[in-house]
């Protein structure tokens, strides 16, 4: 590799020609491609430990309930996930529990229209998820939903 003119040299005397920047640090030996294959060859077997944030994200889940499946995922938590308020005043949807109620007597346009105050009462149940939904915009699969499908 060669210097450009405009760097200088090590005594800080400008260089015309260009230096070889070999001369300085040495060529590629013996050790270098030891330690290049060593570090391939780790890596070929490990690669996967470089995306483990990727894979091992955790999606925001809400209860599965087979009667909304067909619905978009706002309308089926805005039915039938309980939600709470965060520490600083947003509201944040459960991923464990679920209003216990017979979704099947209402039809789309009803759903799609639903009206939390009206339809969800102090008196409404709520029980604990069997299954999950998962929220695939940003990862469509991960280890953490791969383990708790499998749990189920």
């Amino acid at each position: 590799m060669r210097l450009s003119p405009f760097h200088s040299s090590p005594g800080n005397a400008p260089m015309t020609g260009g230096v070889d920047l070999s001369t300085y640090i040495g060529d590629i030996g013996t050790y270098q491609w030891i330690i290049f294959t060593v570090v391939f060859v780790f890596n070929l077997f490990n690669g996967e430990t470089y995306h483990i944030v990727f894979v091992a994200a955790d999606m925001p889940h809400w209860c599965r309930v087979p009667a909304l499946d067909e619905l978009p995922n706002d309308v089926q938590k805005n039915v039938a996930i309980p939600t709470t308020e965060s520490s600083d005043g947003s509201i944040v949807y459960n991923s464990c529990e679920m209003y216990s109620l017979n979704y099947s007597v209402y039809n789309h346009s009803q759903l799609y229209s639903w009206n939390r105050s009206l339809m969800i009462t102090n008196e409404t149940s709520v029980i604990r998820c069997s299954r999950w939904t998962y929220d695939q915009s940003q990862f469509t699969s991960t280890i953490v939903k791969k383990v708790r499908k499998n749990i189920n």
